[in-house]
């Protein structure tokens, strides 16, 4: 160094600088975008599912996020709208890059134990307090089919929680006039208790009357062999499907798990869908159909189907086949299951800002923010909708909100948040909100498994293969072959060696540690 003039020593030093200025400007330019500015304003993606955008979205959001400076000074909401039937796909696009997203609609498509295992979503329990007008309107019980090994991963959008009770349909002119004789129907099924052959004969017996006079239509549809008869085969409301073959009875809290495929007196189901197959109650297309409700409620159509029945449904029914419809609920019971809600709400694992997001969240999800949410799912008033009063509103457009992206707007109320809060339309049974939210989700029976969650991975291959051979005999639920007896002993032993035993026990093994741990 001692060569080296004072001139040039400098001319070096400078240099060196000049490298470590532009190297540490490189190195930040790789580090986390934040989402929230300098002058201390901060801005939360929020990623919605919906039937896709519409052309009024930016004008709406503008205006949110312009009413929002009164709830939340300084924060700005940037909404991404993506089509159900595109979500799941973009999501995991989205989560794969790490794309900058602070909150995410989490709906059935997203598996939400998947999405904590490979660690998309943020545990919320802590940034409750941040929330607290949600935690006092949601119950705990509602929130806990959201946790997963105990933790709380997402906020379920408050709904009806409940499966809606399944009955049968039939056209009104043709039960009146060939005498169906819905009392004995009720007081067969009155009981919730499984069902016999015998428990048919009056179905049975309209059907032989409607076919003798060319009046049979399309017969029974798939639905109704799914859903009513299926429960000979221990169907009914009372199981809880976990995994494959593996189902408890929830009906009380043992919670022991057994083999619904080889369940006690199945052949019942299998014995009468065959017959009925063979009689011509049930149409011969029946495996090829693709829409299995193409021919509900027409003329010339099914003549008993099965759907969800609930308060009006006849009403209902009735407007929206243009035919009169009698539609008959024969099981009662309305069931908080086990499974995960439908329709949720998260927060990434990479927000910045969460304790804003909860914030947000406990706006859409409170009677505190319902004006914001109103806004948020039907846009305008007097160009989108008219008010009737302080909760209903005739919607203008079309069709009906969130079902249809040509409309201008129109968002899904049991996508953004707390539905009770939302306005009710013309589309809604009068009183809907109030029915749903004091007779259903407060009497409804809430199933001693909620809150358990399987993990699927010790079974994964004997899952894949039970489902790969199950699918491969599904034929046989429709009674079009006449060998059933010996296809179901094949399939059966099949299943046995594919490891249906194994998963019974796993499953078993999992509800046991549960049960000891909550």
């Amino acid at each position: 160094m001692k060569n080296v003039s004072k001139s040039k020593l400098l001319r070096v030093v400078a240099i060196v600088l000049s490298l470590m200025l532009i190297l540490g400007t490189v190195a930040g330019c790789g580090k986390k975008e934040t989402s929230k500015k300098d002058d201390g304003n901060v801005t939360l993606k929020w990623v919605i599912g919906a039937t896709g955008a519409m052309k009024d979205c930016n004008r709406v959001f503008a205006e949110f996020n312009k009413q929002l400076q009164t709830y939340m000074p300084g924060t700005t909401v940037e909404f991404e709208v993506i089509a159900y039937s595109d979500f799941a796909e973009k999501w995991n696009l989205m989560a794969a890059s790490r794309e900058k997203v602070d909150i995410v609609w989490a709906g059935w498509m997203l598996n939400l134990d998947e999405e904590v295992r490979k660690g998309s979503f943020m545990p919320l329990d802590d940034l409750l307090k941040y929330a607290p007008e949600m935690v006092e309107e949601i119950p705990s019980n509602i929130l806990d089919l959201c946790r997963v090994k105990g933790e709380l991963y997402a906020i379920p959008c408050y709904q009806m929680m409940t499966g809606l009770p399944y009955g049968y349909k039939v056209p009104k002119d043709l039960a009146d006039e060939y005498g169906l004789d819905h009392e004995k129907i009720a007081e067969l099924f009155k009981n919730d208790e499984r069902p016999t052959k015998e428990d048919f004969k009056p179905f049975e017996e309209w059907l032989e009357r409607l076919k003798a006079d060319g009046k049979l239509g399309k017969g029974v549809s798939k639905k109704f062999l799914d859903y009513i008869m299926g429960w000979m085969k221990g169907n009914g409301p009372m199981r809880a499907s976990v995994a494959a073959n593996a189902s408890v009875d929830i009906s009380n809290n043992d919670l022991k798990v057994y083999d619904y495929v080889n369940y006690e007196n199945n052949m019942d189901y299998f014995d009468l869908v065959t017959e009925w197959f063979n009689k011509g109650y049930i149409r011969k297309d029946i495996l090829s159909l693709t829409d299995i409700t193409l021919d509900e409620g027409k003329e010339g159509g099914y003549v008993l189907w099965a759907d969800s029945c609930f308060k009006g449904a006849s009403e209902t029914d009735s407007k929206k086949y243009g035919m009169e419809v009698i539609s008959t609920p024969i099981f009662d019971k309305f069931i908080v299951s086990h499974q995960r809600p439908s329709t949720n709400t998260a927060i990434t694992k990479i927000c910045e800002n969460p304790e804003k997001a909860m914030e947000l969240i406990n706006l859409m999800n409170s009677s505190k923010g319902k004006d914001l949410y109103n806004l948020l799912v039907f846009g305008f008033e007097g160009e989108h909708y008219k008010k009737v009063s302080d909760t209903e509103i005739e919607w203008l457009l079309e069709s009906a909100p969130g079902t249809s992206s040509d409309n201008a707007y129109g968002l899904d109320a049991w996508a953004l948040g707390n539905t009770f809060n939302a306005y009710t339309t013309q589309y809604e049974v009068e009183g809907w909100n109030d029915y749903i939210l004091n007779e259903v989700n407060k009497n409804a029976f809430v199933s001693p498994l909620a809150g358990f969650s399987l993990d699927r991975q010790p079974i994964k291959l004997e899952l894949s293969q039970y489902d790969a051979i199950y699918n491969e005999y599904k034929y046989l639920d429709m009674g079009a072959t006449k060998n059933y007896k010996e296809l179901l002993k094949e399939r059966n032993e099949k299943l046995k060696k594919a490891g249906s035993d194994k998963i019974v026990e796993e499953v078993q093994r999992q509800i046991d540690e549960w049960k000891k741990n909550k």
